[in-house]
């Protein structure tokens, strides 16, 4: 069983995600972290910097197929790089300003995926994204998208943060979500898209619980339906 989460930043995707995976008791693929991993080889291998060496990244990952890894332990995804645990190094302010380049790098995507789909031929999975329902997994019939309106994205993010909810810096959150926007739809690779069959839930009113809910619902009408089989 393979749930897709799509959704723009500040959605909501990724806290509905795990809290999913938690009551379903399956695993939740955190595709994040992978693409962090593979910009933590770039950055170890290219003196700090993968722009330009994406190919080359690719290149590496996909002749060595053990470089990266990802195990399962207590429901907590593990991400591997040369048989070391690295995950606790995946979230620092230089490596996130570097993940654009693998994200945006056909190959490094194609890889990416495809480790993806290889942990769904072993687990049930929940797994959150911009194309999941669309290019990843556009054949499961678990599909839902959720959306916000910016302002309240923003206010999320500015919590997140810990900073304002109004003032300078908040209309400059604000901006940059509003450009992220025009950018992950207009994009060529992989753009942010509602796949035809998706449920679509909008959180901007909704508590997480409630959002659970609907998500909830749905999850079991289709469940039930002709589409499952």
């Amino acid at each position: 069983m393979i749930i897709a989460i799509d959704g723009p930043a500040g959605s909501g995707k990724s806290t509905v995600a795990k809290l999913l995976a938690q009551e379903l008791n399956i695993e939740y693929i955190d595709s994040g972290a992978i693409y962090r991993t593979f910009t933590l080889y770039g950055m170890q291998s290219f003196e700090g910097n993968c722009a330009g060496h994406e190919d080359q990244i690719a290149e590496a990952v996909a002749n060595n197929p053990d470089l990266i890894s990802i195990t399962y332990e207590n429901h907590s995804q593990i991400m591997w790089l040369n048989r070391k645990q690295v995950s606790k190094e995946l979230r620092v302010l230089k490596l996130t300003k570097q993940v654009k380049f693998i994200a945006d790098s056909p190959r490094c995507r194609e890889l990416v995926n495809a480790k993806i789909r290889k942990i769904s031929q072993s687990y049930s999975v929940v797994i959150d994204g911009r194309d999941i329902g669309t290019i990843v997994f556009p054949n499961t019939p678990y599909k839902f998208y959720l959306d916000a309106k910016p302002l309240v994205r923003a206010k999320r993010r500015a919590i997140d943060l810990n900073i304002p909810q109004e003032g300078e810096e908040f209309e400059e959150l604000l901006k940059s979500i509003n450009q992220r926007d025009r950018y992950d739809m207009d994009r060529e690779i992989a753009p942010l898209k509602i796949a035809d069959d998706a449920v679509h839930v909008d959180t901007s009113d909704l508590s997480i619980e409630q959002v659970m809910a609907v998500i909830l619902g749905h999850f079991e009408r289709i469940k039930q339906s002709d589409k499952v089989f």
